[in-house]
């Protein structure tokens, strides 16, 4: 699957964006739906994963990265910070209910992720001890589990 839809510059208002695009991938290549497709039917342990990857590979889109997973995206500014929401998840477990992006103001790049995920599913994702496998960095809470990739955070949050 190609991925390289992920780490495109974010679309800012106002700014004509000249990158070049090859006209075929828009019709020939279905990568962004299928990952659209899996991203929303897998497991959040399989989620959390593909996501760690993501980082590691390099500085994903926050814009594409939101809109993989859902859709009315708003932007909060939240104590000078610009933090994009996630309300409308759409995911077969229905497991996560808000997800938040904090970006930096210049680079457009994540800082931080925030998962808000029901409190049966963040149980049971803690049980599953996945992210033992997975060479991360992570502090635990009663009620969150953070874990720290290439200088950026994902938090999951049980509500």
């Amino acid at each position: 699957m190609n991925k390289d839809f992920l780490y495109t510059k974010p679309y800012v208002s106002g700014i004509i964006d000249d990158t070049v695009v090859e006209l075929e991938s828009w019709f020939l290549d279905d990568s962004r739906d299928r990952m659209e497709q899996e991203l929303r039917s897998i497991s959040l342990s399989e989620l959390i994963i593909k996501l760690i990857n993501i980082f590691k590979v390099g500085e994903p889109n926050y814009q594409v990265l939101l809109s993989l997973l859902g859709r009315k995206m708003d932007k909060e500014v939240q104590e000078n910070k610009n933090v994009y929401s996630l309300r409308e998840i759409l995911r077969s477990d229905e497991d996560i209910k808000r997800i938040e992006i904090e970006i930096d103001n210049e680079s457009l790049n994540i800082k931080q992720v925030r998962i808000y995920v029901d409190i049966i599913s963040f149980v049971a994702f803690e049980k599953e001890e996945i992210i033992t496998n997975v060479d991360v960095r992570t502090e635990k809470t009663s009620d969150t589990l953070s874990l720290f990739i290439q200088g950026k955070t994902i938090t999951l949050v049980g509500v």
